[in-house]
């Protein structure tokens, strides 16, 4: 009976040991694959240097003022869609937006999908809801757009013109 109840002891703390170190092993492994995940959706932050030096290289950095004349010739579009385009596309990419001009590649030319957080399009959303109150959510898919003149439009008739 000693035995018995020694060998129950034995086993019991084997199994607690071997759980402990499963749930340690896991809750590693978790950290592992949530570091690896977070990377792969983290902006490329090189390519991102590399696409701004290219801006800086081949052309003139705008003001804000300056950059919406430039846009709103080529799209008729508002200044309130101007500036918010300005400073929250700006601030998703990393981009001199100054230097970007409307007819370049969200995707060719900017490399926005790489140089963006994973989700900058639902952070797009929920920044133009916050800021004029209309939710875009339903109709806005960023791959729709080519170029930032596109994005413009499509922007600008959603607020302006609710189409």
């Amino acid at each position: 009976m000693y035995s018995a109840f020694t060998k129950q002891i034995g086993t019991a703390k084997c199994d607690l040991g071997e759980s402990f170190m499963w749930q340690r092993w896991q809750r590693a492994s978790n950290h592992i694959q949530s570091l690896q995940t977070y990377q792969d959706m983290s902006p490329d932050l090189a390519i991102r240097h590399q696409v701004n030096q290219v801006l800086r290289n081949r052309r003139r950095l705008l003001s804000s003022d300056a950059w919406c004349k430039e846009c709103h010739r080529i799209t008729q579009a508002q200044l309130s869609t101007l500036l918010f385009i300005y400073r929250t596309l700006g601030t998703c990419s990393g981009l001199e937006l100054g230097r970007v001009r409307p007819q370049d590649h969200l995707i060719n030319d900017l490399k926005f999908p790489l140089i963006c957080w994973f989700d900058w399009s639902l952070s797009f959303c929920d920044e133009v809801s916050h800021h004029f109150g209309v939710d875009i959510s339903d109709t806005f898919d960023e791959t729709e757009y080519n170029t930032i003149a596109d994005l413009i439009y499509f922007l600008d008739n959603r607020l302006h013109h609710g189409e």
